[in-house]
């Protein structure tokens, strides 16, 4: 039997109930929660040593619950485990305040040994904080967060370049290689301060025709673009060609 307490926090009723059953039938202590709102409750009522949470959720959804929580020096230290139905997808954990991505479908042996992990270190840590300490660690100062950026570019090293320039400056930086049919549900989520999309990357067209149709998304700042020079094919809006970083970064810069 394991030691420990896991709040799942998940707004989809199945998938919140079969993680509470698998994690109670493992040994740990679980709570439940369908927003953040529900699951900021749950954690000052009782300290978890991980969160299991969902990205995309209505009312608070996840980002929103990580600043909450991480605005909290009691929890800054809490693992939390980022579920997301967008395979693929790359996060800079450090940034927006999570330890892990889990994808959905879940490898239940690989996601109950990320969560044991993380109890683990989560409890080996809180033992660390309670022995005397004749001069107690300070904890850095995170950078200003400037909000999110979503990223579709299908080279993955010009992607990890343009994840490492953003967020050096303060962004919080969600990328994807494929423009996936789920980017639009993310888009609306998390509303990001802008939207850099390549338009060569596999579903652009389809993902382009999507954010722009829905009122909702479309007024969100939309930057599409070519590396190739010449002109760009039709797409119905304006398209940079011959993109570099530093003018992708710019057009976040000016826009943020």
């Amino acid at each position: 039997m394991k030691e420990g307490r896991v709040l799942v926090v998940d707004d989809e009723p199945m998938v919140r109930e079969t993680l509470g059953q698998v994690l109670s039938d493992e040994g740990y202590v679980v709570d439940l929660a369908v927003d953040g709102e529900s699951a900021l409750e749950r954690v000052h009522a009782a300290r978890p040593d991980a969160i299991l949470l969902d990205l995309m959720m209505p009312g608070m959804n996840g980002r929103q619950f990580l600043q909450a929580l991480r605005a909290d020096p009691a929890f800054g230290s809490v693992p939390v485990l980022l579920m997301t139905a967008v395979h693929g997808l790359e996060v800079n954990l450090a940034t927006l305040g999570a330890s892990e991505v889990v994808e959905k479908p879940f490898n239940v042996d690989e996601l109950l040994n990320k969560v044991a992990l993380a109890v683990y270190r989560s409890r080996d840590a809180n033992t660390a904080i309670a022995l005397p300490s004749a001069s107690p660690p300070r904890t850095p100062t995170p950078d200003p967060d400037r909000g999110v950026v979503l990223i579709v570019e299908r080279d993955r090293a010009r992607m990890q370049q343009l994840d490492l320039l953003l967020s050096n400056r303060g962004f919080t930086v969600v990328s994807m290689t494929r423009a996936l049919v789920q980017l639009s549900r993310l888009a609306r989520a998390l509303r990001p301060r802008a939207i850099l999309l390549d338009l060569h990357s596999d579903g652009a067209a389809d993902v382009l025709h999507e954010l722009r149709a829905e009122k909702e998304l479309a007024v969100l700042p939309l930057l599409v673009y070519t590396r190739e020079g010449g002109p760009p094919a039709h797409t119905g809006v304006e398209t940079l060609t011959a993109a570099t970083d530093a003018a992708l970064v710019s057009f976040v810069e000016q826009i943020a």
